[in-house]
This record gives C-alpha cells, structure tokens and sequence, in this order.
C-alpha cells in the first residue's frame, strides 16, 4: 500500500475545467460506495478536496491503482471535455510533499493564503464523519495537518498572509475611491462568506447586505450579525448593489446575463461590481460583454495584486525545504508502522 493522488490545479487548468471536476459530500459518499466495491482491498481508503483552486483525491492503495481509480472518478462524476493533460499523478513521497505545499498554502494560487489550511482540514473532517477514511490515510493526512503548521510557523510564509477574501477587498479598493459608501451584495453564506462580510466591516464597508438559499445568520468576530435572505430576493438586491461577491456551492450560475441587464436598466447604467469566488461559477460568463458591468473571477482576482511576493516567495521556499525533510521522516514512519502491523497480523 502506497499514498498516491491525483488533481487538477489552478496551474494545469482555467476555471471553465476545473468547476467541472468538482467533489462534494454526496458525490464523494457514492464514489467510495463504488470504489469499495470495485477495488475491495487493493484500495485501503481515498479523500477528495475542492476548492477554487484545485480538486484532488488523495489514496492510499496499491501501486498505480490512482490511474484505475481516475477512470473510475471520471465515469462516475461524468467528468467530460477535460483534457488528461490537466490532471496529474503523484505517489510515495512527491504526493505528501505536494499535500503538504497545498495544505500550507505555498501550492496556492495566491502564494502563502491561509483559507486553504482550514479547507483542508474540513474535508479531512468530513471524510472521518463519513467513514471514508481509514487509519493509514488518516494518519498521513494527521502528518500533512502537522508539517503544514511547522512549515507556516516556522518561516515567514504565513506572515501578512493573503487570503481569497482579502484579495476581494483589495480589488474593491483599486477600483472604488470610498468603497464605504457602496452597497455591497454578498451571495452564499458559508465560510468564505463570513470571511469576506468580516474584511469589509473591518475596513469601514457596513453596507452589506447578504443572500443565501435558505436565510441565514451569519454572526461577526465583533458580535455583530447579518442576517441573510433567500434566493428569492436576489433579483430585487442587485438592482440597488454596487457590488456583488459571490461564494455559493451552486452547480449552476445563480446570476444571469438577463438580471444584470434588468439591474442595470433599473439603476439607469450606474455601473456594477461584480466578483465571482465560486467554482462552479455563480455568474455567467456572458456578462462580460454588458457595458457598465465588471466581472471578476478567481482566476482574474490573482492577477489583481502580488503585494511583497518577493518575499513571499523566499518564505516559501524556506517551508519547502522544510516539508521535503519532514515528509520523509513521516513515510519512514509510516513504513515503520505498517511493518509492524504486518508482524502482528502473521502472529
């Protein structure tokens, strides 16, 4: 048994590939119920993780089964017009490094972002809640959660760290001279939501106003709330928004080409924000083309600022020296263990 996984990035893809491999809670629940089936114990345990960046799937399983198990992936998620050329394979002590760069955020698309850490501890979470996980991958993934901590703490990478939320706010701020006179839309309500809505109060933004599918309250750091209402009001919302940012779990776009003309036409032009951090994405594509409209989406906000990269940078190789040593001492490790387990199974 061997730790594999295979992924695709924000490195090896656009957006318009990536919202179309995407892992789920139920999707990953009916891709174990198959693999268990098919693969019995050649394949020990798997996990899946998206986010706006990246899908993967870690494993452990006998050598090369993570080729096996992308074609299984593929026909189940009914994964098409993806070139196999996107994806990519690791196995032994490349695929825990790589875990651990994306765990610490140094794989990240915005170099050193902290959001992803908890995103990975979440799937790593919901995966033991749905006896996905079995111990061998569940005590790499523990090391991975481990190195990623030494790596942020023990080099700059994690200081005046960036995030996806923070980023946001940064494009608000170059394009709007007094950002805090605007309305502001947010569409979702989950942690990403909750991150953005908190930057904003934080830099003096409280004209927010919050839509999710089902009302929602969304308590701040401050002890202030924003109570959010359904999807039923959104159409009304954008008329009056002078920004929109979006983080919904939605398979489909939640705003249309239509809605932002029908916005516009009722704000007499008065030109639109709008930020789309879901992947699958909120918005249309299409609405590029509006005049008055300005759509952002998380492969353009990347490119919107590379504040102290440099630095960054240096960091981030500092905690990659440091995760490639720490990676083998835990294989070792885990050798050591899965040995002596075997011992005590023969007696």
């Amino acid at each position: 048994m061997e730790l594999q996984l295979f992924g695709i990035n924000h490195k090896t893809s656009n957006i318009s590939e990536r919202e179309k491999f995407i892992i789920n809670e139920s999707n990953q629940i009916l891709l174990d119920n198959h693999l268990k089936k098919l693969f019995k114990n050649d394949l020990d345990s798997f996990f899946g993780i998206s986010t706006c960046n990246r899908t993967e799937i870690y494993i452990v399983g006998k050598a090369e089964i993570s080729k096996k198990v992308f074609k299984e992936t593929t026909k189940i998620l009914k994964i098409k017009d993806i070139s196999k050329d996107s994806f990519y394979f690791l196995s032994n002590h490349d695929a825990l490094v790589h875990m651990c760069k994306v765990a610490s955020g140094i794989d990240s698309q915005v170099l050193g972002e902290q959001e992803i850490f908890g995103q990975f501890k979440a799937a790593l979470k919901n995966a033991r809640q749905h006896n996905i996980l079995k111990s061998k991958l569940s005590y790499l993934s523990d090391k991975v959660i481990e190195i990623s901590k030494k790596a942020r703490s023990q080099t700059g990478i994690g200081l005046n760290s960036l995030s996806v939320s923070g980023l946001a706010l940064s494009l608000i701020k170059n394009i709007f001279e007094n950002p805090e006179n605007q309305n502001v839309l947010i569409v979702g309500a989950g942690s990403l939501a909750q991150n953005i809505i908190e930057n904003l109060y934080k830099k003096g933004i409280h004209n927010i106003k919050s839509v999710n599918r089902t009302p929602k309250i969304i308590k701040l750091e401050n002890g202030l709330e924003v109570i959010s209402t359904s999807l039923e009001s959104l159409h009304d919302e954008l008329k009056i928004s002078d920004i929109v940012i979006s983080s919904s779990s939605s398979e489909i776009p939640l705003i249309g080409k239509g809605s932002i003309e029908n916005a516009l036409y009722v704000r007499k032009n008065k030109p639109i924000l709008l930020i789309d951090l879901g992947v699958p994405r909120n918005i249309e594509e299409e609405i590029r083309n509006i005049e008055q409209a300005y759509l952002y989406s998380i492969d353009d906000i990347e490119k919107i600022t590379q504040e102290n990269y440099g630095q960054r940078s240096i960091e981030a190789e500092k905690a990659m020296n440091l995760i490639v040593i720490e990676a083998k001492e835990a294989l070792e490790s885990f050798s050591s263990k899965t040995s002596k387990d075997k011992i005590k199974i023969q007696l």
